[in-house]
C-alpha cells in the first residue's frame, strides 16, 4: 500500500471510511489515498459533506444505487450532487461503504488557504468515519493570521493571539489537535491523524518535524508530505 497511508498509520482494510478536514491540501491527500487504493486492486468512492469541485475526469452519479455499476466499470466513483459548479454530498455514506472497499470524505472546506479553523457548524463528520485527518499547509508558518487564514477570528479566539500573529510551529500543533480545532468532532471511536502538506524544502521539513514531535507527545501520528504541482488537485491520477 502507498507510503501515505503507512505515514498516517492507517490501513484501508480497516480505517473503510476516511474524512478529511483543515486546509492545505484536503483535496490532494484524498486523491492520493485514492490512487493508492485503486493501485492495490480496491474500489473507491469520492465524496463529501460540504462543497468540493468536481474531478475532471471520473465518473458522477448523485445517487449510491448507481455505484455499484460504476464501480465494477471504473473501480473509482464520485458520489454527490452537482450544485453551482460544485459537488454536495448525498448522505449516502452507508450506502457507499456497502458498495465499495473505502470512502474517503472531504468533510469541510477552506478556500484554498493552508490553515483554519473550524465554523460552528463545521466539519461534518459522517458518523461511519473510522477515521479522520486533518490537514494543514506549512506554507502558514511565519504569516500573519489574518493574511494566510481561513476564519481567522477562529483562529485567533483559539490561539488566544491577535490577527498581526506570526504562526509558529506550536500554534499548528495547537490548531491541528484542539478539540474546537482539527479535532473537532471526532469521537473516541475514530482514529485521529494529522498531515502536514507542502514539506517541498529543508526548512518545511524540518518546521513539520517540528509540529510531528509535538503532537507525538499528545498520541497524535503525524505524516509530512508534499505535492508537486502535477499532482496538486489530483488530476493527474485519473
Amino acid at each position: 500500500m502507498n507510503g501515505l497511508w503507512t505515514a498516517l498509520s492507517l490501513d484501508p482494510a480497516v480505517h473503510r471510511c476516511v474524512t478529511f478536514v483543515g486546509g492545505g491540501g484536503k483535496t490532494s491527500t484524498m486523491y492520493a489515498l485514492a490512487q493508492a487504493c485503486r493501485l492495490a486492486g480496491k474500489t473507491v468512492v469520492i465524496t463529501t459533506t460540504t462543497h468540493i469541485m468536481p474531478h475532471p475526469r471520473l465518473p458522477l452519479t448523485d445517487s449510491a444505487g448507481a455505484l455499484p455499476a460504476l464501480l465494477a466499470a471504473h473501480g473509482i466513483a464520485t458520489l454527490g450532487a452537482r450544485q453551482n459548479g460544485k459537488l454536495t454530498g448525498t448522505g449516502e455514506i452507508g450506502m457507499a461503504l456497502a458498495a465499495a472497499d473505502v470512502v474517503l470524505v472531504e468533510g469541510d472546506g477552506a478556500r484554498l488557504h493552508p490553515l483554519k479553523a473550524p465554523a460552528d457548524h463545521e466539519p461534518v463528520i459522517p458518523p461511519e468515519s473510522q477515521a479522520v485527518v486533518a490537514v494543514a499547509g506549512l506554507d502558514a508558518l511565519g504569516q500573519p493570521i489574518g493574511a494566510i487564514c481561513h476564519r481567522p477570528q477562529q483562529v485567533c479566539a483559539l490561539l488566544g493571539q491577535e490577527m498581526d500573529h506570526l504562526i509558529t510551529t506550536a500554534d499548528v500543533a495547537l490548531l491541528l489537535s484542539h478539540p474546537l480545532g482539527g479535532r473537532k468532532y471526532v469521537t473516541e471511536s475514530m482514529a485521529f491523524r494529522c498531515l502536514l502538506n507542502k514539506a517541498d524544502d529543508a526548512r518545511r521539513r524540518q518546521a513539520g518535524k517540528e509540529i510531528a514531535s509535538l503532537l507525538a507527545r499528545q498520541q497524535i501520528p503525524c505524516g509530512v508530505t508534499y505535492f508537486t504541482e502535477e499532482e496538486r488537485g489530483g488530476a493527474c491520477w485519473f
